[in-house]
């Protein structure tokens, strides 16, 4: 049950309030997006624009399959004749589910996708307000804490990649598996208590939402959230109603998630995918990373004008680590902050991942070989989430001690009114905002690097010429210039024509993906050298029946050299595409 919280200083906020602040705040950490939202979407770090897109045409794909009934998910038309390539990556149906009414109603896949990032900030300062309150910390610093989870360097990092936003789900669960362990409530608060059943569903909601919102946090909570059950289990929680209930909660949440992952390792299943070691250790944290920050960071890299070394950008901020530091101290719940602290201290320790190595022993390893799922994953450095978020929760436990302390220590004033039994000081109050209102300012990450969108809103007319050539089955044709590389931003044209793809009733050969296929490296590289008769040879073998040039791109093979290779079936001469048939 949520209540109307009366934050210090004679605020007073409902829970709707709440939400709408949270919302603001969200808004001025994504500026200029919000002046932005119908033609631009979030880059964050992105150095090109191919993970953005990407996201995008995943969020697309699953809203196209929503509207027709879910005809054939996982077959989507990228990697043809692959089937089942919607599986290669995160899929995020959650994700889709909550854009489609944007989308939909303004017919606008920018405002859509703009509206999932708005939200998963706000309720990401959303939960971390209740978590804390849950915890016993003041309003005050509950709400300060609350913008701080908003305002995380790895959020900032990460703007580009949708799923990485995300942090909510994690929260969730660990709310009301709070609630879930809190002691029956006192008689008196007995009938303002929400009913047994309604935290229970809520605790088993928490895994299908991580795992649809991001798969990589899906997993991760599967080290944490038995770690944050162990250091709050008491004794009075071991009996037979207690356990039941959990048991039951477990079932409940593998019943909502498992049928969807299971669906999905199935098609993963069947191409015996898996990450080198060398993939893992590329993608593993350093020591050293968590001293980097955000080159277009508003303090350190706009106004003091310095620079981040190489790799990954994870220093959690200077006012979190000492707020978090400063939480560390008090009686109050213990079991949490050790909790908190042995969590981060884990998150540090699996965001090394293969660069670990202690004396020979790579713990990582042990967690690639026997923790289903893992085996999959490329990035440990994304621990550093975890690293971050377990610190701002700490950081919340600071604030409150900061508080504490400086009632205790100013000395009392007529007229100013007492809370939780300690001396109200506007001193203390003030000194407590001014340093959070620093450690924010310090987190800011400003203005967000935005991407502007392709603007097609109708079918090309070699789209339209294609589509009017499907008889029974779809047609397969492959776009070339191909990729140039496996470098993320030689598919930045790849994802630009999967978003076009939409119009085009057929597969293509190309695509972009968590996993490719395992021929893909050869398909590349024929590709690279078309015309030739090998490249040829091959697209049959694909079936293949068109390929698509788009002249005006540097890479694209000659007009003439196509032509005297392949007959030429239709120019669009608006866009500079030409259409080749390939003989059978």
């Amino acid at each position: 049950m949520l209540k109307t919280v009366k934050i210090p200083l004679t605020l007073t906020f409902s829970p709707a309030r709440l939400f709408l602040l949270f919302t603001l705040w969200a808004l001025i950490l994504t500026y200029p997006l919000p002046l932005r939202l119908f033609n631009h979407i979030p880059r964050g770090s992105e150095e090109a624009a191919t993970v953005p897109f990407f996201n995008l045409w995943t969020l697309q794909w699953n809203i196209d399959q929503q509207v027709q009934g879910y005809p054939r998910y996982w077959d989507a038309p990228i990697f043809a004749p692959d089937k089942g390539a919607f599986a290669f990556s995160e899929p995020q149906p959650l994700s889709a589910l909550l854009a489609a009414p944007l989308w939909l109603a303004f017919r606008s896949p920018a405002v859509g996708y703009n509206g999932v990032v708005i939200l998963f900030l706000t309720l990401n300062g959303w939960f971390a307000f209740w978590l804390l309150r849950q915890w016993g910390v003041s309003p005050l610093s509950s709400l300060l804490t609350g913008l701080f989870m908003q305002s995380l360097p790895f959020v900032a990092q990460e703007m580009g990649v949708l799923q990485l936003i995300a942090l909510f789900g994690f929260l969730w669960s660990l709310l009301f598996l709070n609630r879930f362990l809190s002691l029956p409530p006192r008689p008196r608060l007995l009938a303002s208590s929400p009913p047994l059943w309604q935290t229970n569903l809520c605790l088993a909601l928490g895994t299908p939402i991580t795992f649809l919102t991001c798969g990589y946090y899906g997993l991760f909570s599967l080290f944490f959230l038995p770690l944050a059950f162990v250091f709050q289990l008491r004794r009075e929680h071991l009996n037979l109603k207690t356990i039941g209930w959990l048991v039951a909660v477990a079932l409940l949440a593998a019943a909502l998630t498992g049928p969807f992952l299971w669906s999905q390792q199935q098609r993963l299943a069947e191409h015996h995918f898996s990450r080198s070691a060398q993939t893992i250790e590329a993608n593993s944290a350093k020591l050293e990373y968590y001293r980097n920050f955000l080159d277009y960071h508003l303090l350190y890299g706009q106004i003091l004008g310095l620079k981040s070394g190489q790799g990954q950008r994870l220093f959690p901020g200077l006012g979190l680590l000492i707020l978090a530091g400063l939480g560390l101290f008090g009686r109050q719940n213990r079991r949490v902050k050790l909790y908190l602290i042995l969590a981060a201290t884990l998150a540090l320790l699996l965001s090394l991942g293969l660069r670990l190595n202690m004396g020979g022993v790579q713990p990582y390893q042990w967690v690639r070989d026997f923790v289903p799922g893992f085996a999959q994953l490329r990035s440990p450095f994304r621990f550093a989430m975890l690293v971050q978020l377990h610190l701002a929760l700490l950081a919340g436990f600071g604030l409150d001690n900061l508080r504490r302390w400086l009632m205790v220590l100013a000395p009392a004033s007529p007229g100013i009114e007492r809370d939780a039994g300690l001396r109200s000081s506007v001193f203390g109050r003030s000194f407590q905002l001014g340093f959070a209102a620093l450690a924010l300012f310090e987190l800011l990450a400003w203005p967000l690097p935005l991407q502007e969108l392709p603007r097609q809103t109708e079918p090309l007319p070699w789209q339209v010429w294609l589509n009017q050539q499907q008889d029974t089955a779809p047609l397969n044709i492959v776009v070339l210039p191909f990729a140039q590389s496996s470098k993320v931003e030689d598919f930045e044209p790849t994802t630009r024509w999967m978003l076009a793809n939409r119009y085009f009733q057929g597969a293509v050969l190309n695509g972009y993906s968590g996993f490719f296929p395992s021929d893909h490296g050869r398909v590349r590289d024929e590709m690279l050298k078309f015309p030739a008769e090998a490249a040829l040879q091959l697209l049959r073998q694909k079936s293949i029946e068109y390929v698509v040039v788009y002249h005006t791109l540097p890479a694209a093979p000659p007009l003439e050299q196509m032509t005297a290779y392949l007959p030429l079936v239709y120019y669009d001469k608006v866009n500079d595409v030409a259409v080749y048939a390939v003989p059978k």
